[in-house]
């Protein structure tokens, strides 16, 4: 048996979104809700980036995508530039996904 669990809104997807703000980091349908206004804060496609380094052939057609600004981190794998609780950072894909993965997780653990 499998379970179809609902997130905030009740819906049955969750959009791979991650928005940063001067105040707190957005997840799934918050994040979509606010990427008009804050584009360049907003990480999308995040999953495309994992393991991948920032000078390899389909990174850089990712940033054709990518609403913020693609850098390298300090692991030298590809992330995102964003300004976070207002000081600029370089958040890799992993670390995208890893808040990603722990909304989901959240959302999980409050509908079981």
């Amino acid at each position: 048996i499998v379970d179809i669990v609902q997130n905030e809104v009740s819906k049955r997807a969750t959009p791979s979104v991650v928005g940063f703000t001067d105040r707190e980091r957005l997840l799934g349908d918050a994040a979509v809700a606010q990427i008009r206004s804050n584009a360049k804060n907003t990480c999308r496609n995040f999953k495309h980036l994992l393991g991948r380094k920032v000078d390899a052939p389909d990174v850089q057609i990712e940033r054709f995508w990518s609403t913020s600004e693609l850098c390298e981190c300090a692991d030298g794998h590809a992330g995102y530039k964003v300004m976070y609780k207002g000081e600029s950072r370089a958040m890799s894909a992993v670390e995208v996904t890893a808040m990603f993965l722990t909304k989901l997780r959240e959302i999980t653990e409050k509908w079981c």
